[in-house]
């Protein structure tokens, strides 16, 4: 009688896959939970997971074709924004999830937004890296290809193949702005402030792209000083809420980019005097903790903020095991809360 294969026999992810006849991403995904997979595929690898008593073990990946078994999450920002935005720890968690049940070992590396430097193309180069992942890249990302080996898989969240030579993921940004504006429209806002991500940023740019859409759909006009150019940041938030409000601009909605400039905009507002959401009508982007854990709490865009890292990680698990991969747009949706609402929500 053939004896059952075991840990000790070198299970790996390939063989679950062979046992269960799908490709190893498939098996990723059912692992890491975070992405559909039909019922019968589903089926087929727990199936096999259970008849192996495979648990993932990161050194069978590693040693398969010569790989060093790291994959790479690379970003380019402040200290502020990594460590304070909580948006960032769901994407990371998203991601190295994801990568650690495939078997392989994921790599964080955080460049600081000054971009004057590229030693950071150097550290993944000596670290024989399997694929790179490319989020919150405020510089060009020419430098990201012209400073690494073009064999090495890469996936560039936003920009969508514009400027370097690789497989894309992102949030439909643009349907997002839209709907945040067109709530404020619709709970009856007419002077709505735009407060913008950082504008090198293709999700800061389609943001606004669809805070403009919105306003021509309902008949508003788009108005230059209507418009704060933000980064994202809280600090940077405040000073151009608090400079509206010096200039005298009437507003009655705002449309900012991130909960945390929500946030930092609604705090703003309150040690002015304004009452929220009567006077002035707010929503953010996320759907981070902080939006719902204000006080009003914040209408805001959710985005699948752990998809989005789990799914740039599947993209390049799926290139190395040799599929091809098209770029992925994640949907998002409107959440209504306090902000925008006078009626006390559960």
């Amino acid at each position: 009688m053939k004896s059952t294969p075991s840990i000790e026999n070198d299970v790996n992810i390939d063989a679950i896959a062979k046992a269960a006849n799908v490709s190893p991403s498939t098996v990723s995904r059912v692992l890491n939970g975070t992405a559909k997979v039909s019922p019968e595929r589903e089926m087929a690898v727990r199936t096999a997971v259970a008849k192996f008593n495979y648990i993932p073990n990161a050194s069978a990946r590693h040693l398969a074709g010569g790989r060093s078994g790291l994959i790479a999450l690379l970003m380019e920002e402040s200290n502020e924004e990594f460590f304070y935005n909580p948006f960032w720890s769901q994407v990371v968690q998203g991601f190295s999830t994801t990568i650690s049940n495939a078997g392989s070992l994921p790599l964080l590396l955080v460049r600081p937004r000054s971009g004057t430097e590229n030693s950071v193309f150097t550290t993944l180069l000596k670290g024989k890296i399997d694929a790179l992942a490319v989020l919150s890249w405020h510089a060009s990302t020419t430098d990201i290809a012209g400073n690494l080996d073009p064999k090495i898989p890469t996936i560039v969240v936003g920009d969508f193949g514009k400027s370097i030579n690789s497989s894309h993921v992102d949030v439909d940004n643009v349907k997002g702005g839209f709907l945040a504006t067109e709530h404020l429209i619709a709970a009856g806002c007419k002077n709505i402030l735009a407060l913008t991500g950082d504008l090198r940023l293709q999700s800061g740019r389609d943001r606004l792209e669809g805070y403009k859409k919105a306003l021509t759909s309902g008949g508003l006009k788009v108005r230059e000083d209507m418009i704060l150019r933000g980064d994202y940041t809280s600090v940077i938030a405040r000073d151009l809420t608090a400079g509206a409000i010096k200039k005298g601009i009437k507003f009655d909605g705002i449309c900012a980019a991130n909960d945390l400039s929500a946030v930092s905009a609604m705090e703003v507002l309150k040690e002015h005097g304004f009452n929220i959401p009567e006077q002035v009508k707010i929503v953010g982007f996320d759907d981070s903790p902080i939006a719902s854990s204000s006080s009003p709490s914040i209408t805001t865009i959710r985005q699948p903020i752990r998809e989005l890292g789990a799914e740039v990680a599947l993209s390049l698990l799926a290139i190395l095991d040799g599929e091809e991969v098209a770029d992925k747009l994640l949907d998002v949706e409107l959440i209504v809360r306090e902000s925008t609402s006078s009626k006390k929500l559960n």
